[in-house]
């Protein structure tokens, strides 16, 4: 390594004074080993520094960091490290990454960190903290945080067949008024005997959680697990607000307990029958 600025290299710097043939030529080798070996050394240069001089700092033998002393010479900027191929940067045709690829924080939903140079409002980034964001035409669309997946504006799950085109979709209603999570059984549905065509089973609510469980389909639940559909229970008190469907009629067996604060809604021309 050699670097002609420093004192204790027997240097004053690129500037070659006037003297003995023996010193100047003395002095021109020493600045000639410096600007061939590109100011190699332990750390950056101090002293005799001039805008855009290059220097390589060897930090180690497997790491040589080359960099350019900027414009203002008042700093060096890093180039690349020169033990590395390409100098340790991913090629533009592209690669493969050895390290964390880190995106910009301060972008949003119209200018997504990570996204597409004919496309450059769909895409992704950091929408808060522990969360990710997925835009569409500038619009944010899905959350991924802590909590689970968000899928925002009352868009849909769209589950597509094999051939790509229809789907089945599962979305929110328009309008809520508090949260609502349903929880799926933690296992299929089994019975005693075969259930027949048409009446197998369902998903129905167990409890006022929103944990659902099976239940049989089209008839009443057989007393012991057959699809002998004989006996149908009901609750015996009404704890929530509720209004019979429109064009529908309602049958319970009693007695049958409304609670306070609850309403039962029985329109125009519809029946509700407690027996």
């Amino acid at each position: 390594m050699a670097r002609e600025h420093l004192d204790n290299q027997g240097g004053t710097g690129f500037t070659v004074d006037n003297g003995s043939g023996f010193a100047v030529r003395t002095k021109l080798q020493k600045v000639i080993d410096a600007l061939r070996t590109l100011q190699s050394g332990s750390g950056d240069p101090t002293t005799g520094l001039a805008s855009y001089q290059l220097h390589i700092n060897e930090v180690s033998n497997t790491s040589q960091i080359l960099k350019i002393r900027n414009k203002a010479d008042d700093g060096f900027t890093v180039l690349g490290d020169i033990a590395k191929e390409n100098f340790g940067l991913l090629l533009k045709e592209g690669g493969t990454m050895t390290g964390p690829l880190l995106g910009d924080d301060n972008t949003g939903a119209t200018a997504p960190s990570f996204s597409f140079d004919q496309d450059s409002d769909t895409g992704m980034y950091r929408a808060a903290a522990n969360t990710i964001g997925f835009s569409t035409n500038g619009v944010e669309r899905v959350l991924i945080s802590n909590n689970g997946i968000d899928i925002k504006d009352g868009l849909a799950l769209r589950l597509q067949d094999s051939s790509g085109s229809p789907f089945v979709g599962l979305k929110a209603p328009s309008s809520l008024d508090g949260d609502l999570t349903l929880t799926l059984p933690d296992a299929a549905p089994t019975a005693a005997t075969t259930v027949t065509a048409g009446n197998g089973y369902a998903l129905i609510a167990v409890d006022e959680s929103g944990t659902l469980g099976w239940g049989l389909a089209g008839g009443a639940e057989g007393a012991d697990g057959s699809n002998n559909q004989v006996f149908w229970e009901n609750d015996q008190a009404v704890t929530h607000s509720y209004t019979i469907t429109t064009g529908k009629n309602a049958g319970s067996f009693g007695p049958i307990t409304i609670n306070s604060g609850v309403t039962v809604t029985v329109g125009s021309g519809q029946t509700w029958t407690v027996v």
